[in-house]
């Protein structure tokens, strides 16, 4: 399992069901088991990152990003 920060771009994946999430990114979408990818990263090292889950496109912060563990989707 991985989390989302060191997902390439454009790859979709699922919340896993047992990430910590906190409560600002769960009031954001980031629910378990919702398609979540990255559309585009900063070029700058720790950067934030162009995320999109469901209809939603939004910036998210690298530590942020860190939190979210992942799973590829079937």
């Amino acid at each position: 399992m991985s989390t989302l920060a060191g997902l390439a771009p454009n790859t979709w994946c699922r919340v896993a069901a047992n990430s910590p999430l906190s409560s600002r990114l769960m009031a954001l979408g980031f629910l378990p088991h919702e398609q979540v990818r990255v559309v585009r990263r900063s070029h700058f090292r720790g950067g934030p990152l162009v995320i999109q889950i469901g209809n939603a496109v939004f910036a998210l912060r690298a530590d942020e990003a860190r939190q979210v563990q992942v799973e590829r989707s079937a």
